[in-house]
């Protein structure tokens, strides 16, 4: 293989700074790399090699044109969200199919897994958890097919089983959204009355923390990346890059989690993965109950990464040349590191120099929804540096604003496993 094609729907920036070892990966080969991406913009110094911009909604033969046309070897997809892993993934299959190796799922594993209620009969067939829940037929609710006066009163029926509060999730949408929180009976009635307009999956709002989990690899050899907490659940869902998300010791919960690991490495080898996958969880008194499964890379993926070292991106360019086996240890995947994502005030360019010359800094990076501007940044610690961190943030925030009181105490919740623990038994297992 001497050119390798780059599949990005999402913006490449994401990914700073770990695309920097894929292209000293890339060089160690003698191979050229080159990103066909649809958003955003990437500049000469953003990607390790050569790239192209192909515009939304790209279809898949347009896609399998302009890899054929660039003469591409080999081809890995890292592109968000699911509809464009699905585009990837029947790519990927045509070409292989002319003997071209890639890196994804095959389209029929990435479509179960992008579907949520496909995805709750599988976890469930492989031992896992996952929240009761019913699917709705979008056409019955809309009047879009035979007539069926009862079904409305038959959801009520379910959803009273199921017990309130309840959540409507589109079967297909990821990135949370248009999820819609279901307090009781008279607002599942308001819902009714103008439904989504496509098939929904009606399910319990569970009380507990939301938590993800990456798995890499390919063949039957799945590494399972950190556990990352990403917030309470329980109500209203809130926004992703509102909350402190972060990696870091809790014994109780790493223990609970290691069978629950090892059931989403069989499920992994079941469907004969290829690449990467984030498992989101709600982890629920004594269990973690899966509720979807992203088949691609993730805005988790940095956070993962930064945590254990294991590069996610690197570890699908060692799938393409049959080398993922040769080239990760027993101990990857494990933490290594506290990691934190946390929402920060937009940062000057004085305040984010300083924050760089005080901590860890993964990335600094901002953007702006509905008119409001958003600024997060990524940091990493070790453990035995954690007890000084929190006089580190205090000094910013002092100084810049830097973070907001509940961020600040979230950070302190986060935290509290390795302050409580004996570092020295945190190091992984070589």
């Amino acid at each position: 293989m001497r050119k390798i094609a780059f599949l990005r729907s999402i913006e490449i920036q994401q990914t700073v700074p770990y695309l920097v070892e894929l292209g000293a990966a890339l060089r160690a080969r003698g191979v050229v790399g080159k990103l066909f991406y649809t958003d955003g913009e990437c500049g000469p110094d953003e990607f390790p090699g050569e790239s192209e911009k192909l515009p939304a909604g790209v279809s898949v033969a347009q896609t399998l044109d302009r890899i054929r046309a660039w003469g591409a070897d080999g081809v890995v997809s890292l592109s968000i969200p699911d509809e464009n892993a699905l585009r990837d993934a029947l790519v990927c299959e045509r070409l292989a199919a002319d003997g071209i190796p890639t890196v994804m799922h095959s389209a029929a594993a990435t479509g179960l897994m992008a579907n949520k209620w496909e995805t709750k009969q599988l976890v469930r067939a492989h031992g896992l958890d996952t929240p009761e829940g019913i699917l709705v037929d979008g056409d019955l609710l809309n009047d879009r097919t035979v007539p069926v006066p009862a079904y409305r009163n038959y959801l009520g029926e379910r959803a009273a089983e199921l017990g309130y509060p309840l959540l409507s999730k589109p079967l297909w949408d990821c990135l949370g959204n248009g999820i819609r929180l279901i307090a009781g009976p008279a607002e599942l009635d308001r819902y009714l009355d103008e439904p989504y307009d496509g098939n929904v999956v009606l399910e319990r709002c569970l009380t507990g923390e939301l938590c993800s989990v990456e798995l890499v690899g390919s063949a039957g050899d799945y590494v399972v990346q950190p556990l990352l907490w990403k917030g309470p659940t329980g109500g209203e869902p809130t926004f992703a890059f509102s909350t402190v998300r972060y990696t870091a010791p809790r014994p109780d919960a790493d223990a609970l989690f290691a069978p629950v690991a090892e059931k989403l490495r069989g499920l992994c080898a079941a469907l004969e993965l290829s690449g990467s996958v984030e498992v989101e969880m709600i982890h629920h008194g004594d269990r973690f109950e899966v509720i979807e499964i992203n088949p691609r890379v993730s805005g988790s993926t940095s956070l993962s990464i930064a945590a254990s070292g294991l590069n996610t991106y690197v570890s699908m360019v060692d799938i393409l040349f049959g080398e993922w086996g040769t080239r990760h240890d027993r101990g990857s995947g494990a933490a290594r590191r506290v990691a934190l994502q946390v929402p920060t005030a937009p940062m000057s360019p004085a305040a984010d120099a300083d924050a760089r010359a005080a901590l860890d800094v993964v990335r600094s990076s901002s953007f702006t929804v509905d008119g409001v501007r958003y600024a997060n940044m990524v940091i990493t610690c070790e453990y035995a540096d954690v007890p000084r961190l929190g006089a580190v943030l205090d000094e910013l925030t002092a100084r810049h604003g830097f973070l907001t009181p509940r961020v600040r105490a979230d950070v302190d919740v986060a935290l509290a496993g390795v302050r409580g623990a004996d570092r020295a038994a945190l190091a992984p297992t070589p």
